[in-house]
């Protein structure tokens, strides 16, 4: 299994320093599609917020935007 990272980048980088080992990229992606969408709960809809998916030797393998809520 890789480990995957799953940080939140908005012009600023936060790091995921423990990760996920996950059985595939399809898998880390349904990760982060997962956090993207439970943050977006508690944010407006104008974030240029997304989370960006890491594998274990650095390299950013997706990113999906965060889409807030309008009425956030």
């Amino acid at each position: 299994m890789t480990k995957y990272h799953f940080e939140i980048v908005d012009g600023y980088r936060l790091e995921d320093p423990v990760g996920f080992e996950l059985p595939s990229e399809d898998q880390a992606r349904a990760v982060a599609q997962e956090i993207a969408k439970q943050i977006a709960i508690d944010i407006s809809s104008e974030s240029t917020r997304n989370v960006v998916v890491v594998d274990e030797d650095g390299k950013e393998v997706f990113k999906t935007p965060i889409k807030g809520d309008p009425a956030a």
